[in-house]
């Protein structure tokens, strides 16, 4: 019992390691998937799908936070909500240029390219951060949009990474780095 009270009172969250344990989880999961060759790396196909799911979840997150009301909102939710408004926004756009709505060239879920997204939520986190929002909130509209900001941050990072650099740069020095590194996961 005075362990598990000494855990308690030292600060650590419960959810906190939950999402620890499962974030290792995955981790794991995708490198042993790398090293029997069933992923590949950069994972392009897997990425490309969860674009898409990220797309369909930032469509309807202005929807579920503006009927959610009023209230301090967290720093996810805004990640949410603007990933969402910018993808709304780019959607009515394309569809003002094109005319109509079941057009099959209109990238519903996914209208900028990850780089551009990336970068975008890269700087509303750190706008939002600046501004002194929340982030510590465990609501699940939080943890959402917590995980979909960090989703479009790495894509677009992971986009940026593979596009063309000297070979001498810092970039083509990292991509290196990690192609080697899972290139000898066990």
């Amino acid at each position: 019992m005075a362990a598990r009270g000494s855990a308690v009172g030292s600060g650590t969250s419960p959810a906190l390691a939950h999402a620890l344990l499962v974030g290792a989880a995955l981790a794991f999961g995708v490198s042993k998937l790398v090293a029997r060759g069933t992923l590949a790396w950069p994972p392009w196909p897997l990425l490309g799908g969860l674009q898409t799911l990220a797309g369909c979840l930032a469509l309807v997150g202005p929807v579920v936070l503006w009927k959610r009301g009023g209230g301090a909102a967290t720093l996810g939710e805004l990640l949410w909500i603007a990933g969402g408004m910018l993808l709304w926004v780019f959607d009515v756009a394309s569809l003002a240029r094109v005319g109509d709505w079941r057009a099959s060239n209109i990238a519903w879920t996914a209208p900028l390219g990850p780089g551009a997204m990336g970068l975008v939520i890269g700087a509303v986190l750190l706008a939002g951060w600046r501004s002194g929002l929340s982030g510590r909130g465990w609501q699940w509209t939080n943890l959402l949009g917590w995980t979909l900001g960090l989703f479009w941050i790495v894509a677009g990072l992971v986009e940026l990474s593979q596009a063309r650099t000297p070979s001498g740069s810092a970039a083509g020095f990292l991509r290196r780095l990690i192609a080697a590194n899972f290139a000898n996961l066990p």
